[in-house]
């Protein structure tokens, strides 16, 4: 039986949300712009590719974070982003409780609720984890291999425990 985990949502300030999309309006909004003392105006192709662009760009920054998912199966932990899903088999799993926030990213991709990457860690225990992650607060660790990846599901505790249920040890 498949049980979605609920993700938390995202916590990102409002400035930084707007922020985001600055970019593809401004594609958009300066395409359409004349330019008095360009020697050569940019034709109306230039222009409807930059506002394709911009319009492209909005809806990826807005489809991103919804693809973001937690699933626990029968067999594993399925977890869904925008690049695919794939599955985590409980045995190959631990879970650990940890204080601790993402802090610098050190690549891959961070928008409001949506980080994924490998990103400096501000808990004890770890200099780096990999994030699939809605916030860059609140959440678990999940090793699995050694690495330890950071997920932020909604309740934590619940999340905790589904594991612990399906054989997942807690770590502390």
């Amino acid at each position: 039986m498949n049980t979605a985990v609920p993700v938390a949502p995202a916590a990102s300030p409002v400035w930084f949300r707007a922020l985001t999309w600055v970019a593809p309006l401004m594609l958009i909004v300066t395409a359409w712009v004349p330019d008095d003392g360009a020697s050569k105006p940019l034709p109306v192709a230039g222009s409807v590719f930059l506002t394709l662009l911009g319009v492209g760009l909005g809806a990826f920054f807005a489809q991103v974070p919804r693809r973001l998912a937690y699933t626990l199966t029968d067999t594993g932990l399925r977890v869904s982003r925008f690049s695919g899903t794939f599955e985590w088999l409980y045995r190959d799993l631990r879970l650990r409780r940890m204080d601790g926030d993402l802090g610098l990213k050190v690549g891959g991709v961070g928008l409001p609720g949506y980080y994924t990457g490998n990103y400096t860690f501000t808990g004890a225990g770890y200099r780096s984890v990999q994030a699939i992650a809605s916030n860059t607060r609140g959440g678990l660790i999940v090793e699995r291999g050694g690495t330890p990846y950071y997920l932020t599901p909604a309740d934590p505790d619940a999340f905790a425990q589904g594991l612990a249920a399906r054989g997942v040890p807690v770590l502390d």
